[in-house]
């Protein structure tokens, strides 16, 4: 009988030391899973300074980071430059898509930006191809016909 008891109360111990142990794994894993949404909230919230506000105003610094580039390319600042103006690119397709564009003017848009983006790669700001500078600008001047259709869509939407 004693040995029952004995039994018993081990039994007990260790019921109890197993639940207190899953109730400190599960409170410490809601812990870190609001740390880590709280870290996600701030992630998504942040938005660089020079990630422009619409779609037209992306292409219009399309074009005037590139001048700017290609007239100050030796001076301090102009990688942290080009390297914006790489991510302006690659927004182009969303910042479209949060515009009044159609969807076939949209598909027509995200089809220059990846032109674009492959333009603006091989661009060798040290030696700058002409060529390669005339295709950019033409692209520009492409997607800003597409600008110019999503603020003629917002006016009379």
């Amino acid at each position: 009988m004693q040995d029952q008891d004995i039994l018993t109360n081990r039994l007990m111990t260790i019921a109890a030391m197993f639940f207190c142990g899953l109730l400190l794994s599960l409170q410490t894993g809601c812990t870190q899973t609001a740390e880590s949404s709280m870290e996600d909230q701030h992630l998504e919230h942040h938005i660089p300074g020079h990630k422009p506000k619409s779609y037209t105003a992306t292409v219009r610094e399309l074009d005037t980071r590139m001048r700017w580039l290609l007239n100050h390319k030796q001076e301090e600042g102009s990688q942290e430059k080009q390297q914006e103006l790489g991510e302006i690119i690659d927004w182009i397709p969303e910042l479209a898509a949060d515009s009044e564009l159609k969807h076939r003017d949209w598909d027509e848009v995200k089809q220059s930006s990846t032109e674009l983006m492959t333009v603006y790669q091989q661009i060798d700001f040290a030696d700058v191809d002409s060529s390669l500078v005339g295709r950019y600008f033409l692209l520009v001047v492409k997607l800003k016909q597409f600008s110019a259709l999503s603020e003629m869509n917002k006016v009379n939407g």
